[in-house]
This record gives structure tokens, C-alpha cells and sequence, in this order.
């Protein structure tokens, strides 16, 4: 981790000629990139997570099948073949953070009550639905072993309805925690981590950017008419 902040300041220093701390890096960075527009060649998933990016020397490069799986999992907040704006630069011990139209959805949109929407487990036995259990093996009499039977038939009815209910409850969280999403993610942006793993010395960050463009390409600064 320590390798991978070093490096990602180092390619902020070289870019910039000099540096005096690491907070000044950090900000020579962030006037470089952020506010600036890019042009994203593949789609983006909605959440703060971010994909990452290894920047090995001259190329770079990530994992295909993360990527898929967030995708999937998130939905697409900027689409392929579409403007966005660097809204935020980080230099972090993951590597160069870089929020695109926000950022992404943080994780919390995928909390409900302040507790992570899980799925529901099977109610346990009762102790009383146990006791019934055991009291039945030995039971010798017809008429008390009937009596067991049916106190035993009740709590495992009352069991299995209070799993039901569960899962019906979870079913009608999770479809409206899907519509929510679907319906705003295409307003919360999302993140590029770009870990440098580069061993040269005199990589900058314009070599870093070359690489990126292949997908998210810086675009030349607007100028303003006067």
C-alpha cells in the first residue's frame, strides 16, 4: 500500500515539476485533473467502489470480471461513448481515486435501518418446539402423545409462518430498494482507482493518462471565449 501512494505521488510530482509534501502533491493533482471533462469508452457501473485500474509501465489494464459483476450487481451510471466530469481526485493508499460525475453510489443506499439488507435466515427451533420433541419419544400414552403432536404441529407452523413473513419482507425491501436504484443511479456518477505499478522513475502522469484513454479519455480544457 505504502508502494502504491509513493508511486501515485511520484507521478504527481513528476507531472508538475516539483513538490514540497505530500499534501502538496495531492493538490497539484487535483488542480490538474479535477473539473476536467472525459470522454468514458466503456460503461461505467453506479458505485463508489470503483473500478480498478493497474497502470503497469506503459499500459494499463483491469480485471474483466469484477467489472462484470459490478455492472451487473449496480447498473451503469455513465454509458459508454458519453461526456463526464471529474467531480473529485484522491491520492489514497489504493492508488489515484478518481470520481467521475460524483463519484458513484456510496454504500450506504444499500443499507436499510442502518442494518445491510441481507438474506433472511430460517427461524430456529424454540426451545418449547424442542422440549416437545423430546417429551414425544418417551411419551407412552395415546392420548398425551396426541396432545404433544399437536402442540408440536403448532410451533412448527408458527415457525415456518414467521419465515414466511421474513422472506416476504425482504422480497418487498429489495424490490423497492431495485426500484430506487434503477431510478437514480444515473445520478450518482462512479470511480476509476488507478493503481500505479509502474517501476520507472520518470513515469508522469500524461504517460499514465495515455494509457487510460484507451478507456476514459482526458479532453482538452474549454477555453472561454471572450
Amino acid at each position: 500500500m505504502r508502494r502504491i501512494l509513493y508511486l501515485a505521488l511520484a507521478i504527481a510530482a513528476a507531472f508538475t515539476q516539483t513538490v514540497s509534501s505530500q499534501d502538496d502533491s495531492e493538490l497539484r493533482i487535483r488542480k490538474a485533473l479535477e473539473g476536467r471533462s472525459v470522454l468514458v469508452k466503456m460503461d461505467m457501473p453506479a458505485i463508489d467502489a470503483g473500478i480498478y485500474m493497474f497502470f503497469d509501465d506503459e499500459k494499463v489494464s483491469f480485471d474483466q470480471g469484477s467489472y462484470n459483476k459490478l455492472v451487473k450487481d449496480f447498473g451503469i451510471s455513465v454509458k459508454k461513448g458519453t461526456r463526464a466530469t471529474i467531480t473529485g481526485v484522491r491520492v489514497t493508499n489504493r492508488g489515484i481515486e478518481i470520481d467521475l460525475d460524483g463519484g458513484g453510489s456510496p454504500d450506504r443506499d444499500w443499507i436499510v435501518g442502518g442494518i445491510r439488507l441481507t438474506e433472511p435466515q430460517p427461524v430456529a427451533r424454540s426451545d418449547r418446539e424442542a422440549e416437545l420433541e423430546r417429551r414425544l419419544q418417551h411419551e407412552t400414552n395415546p392420548g398425551a402423545a396426541s396432545f404433544l403432536r399437536n402442540e408440536l404441529e403448532y410451533e412448527r407452523i408458527r415457525r415456518l409462518s414467521q419465515d414466511d413473513r421474513n422472506r416476504e419482507a425482504f422480497e418487498r425491501v429489495s424490490r423497492l430498494r431495485s426500484q430506487y436504484i434503477e431510478e437514480n443511479r444515473k445520478n450518482w456518477g462512479s470511480k476509476l482507482i488507478v493503481s500505479v505499478r509502474s517501476r520507472k522513475s520518470s513515469v508522469t502522469l500524461r504517460d499514465m493518462l495515455r494509457s487510460l484513454s484507451q478507456y476514459v479519455e482526458l479532453l482538452p480544457r474549454e477555453t472561454v471565449a471572450n
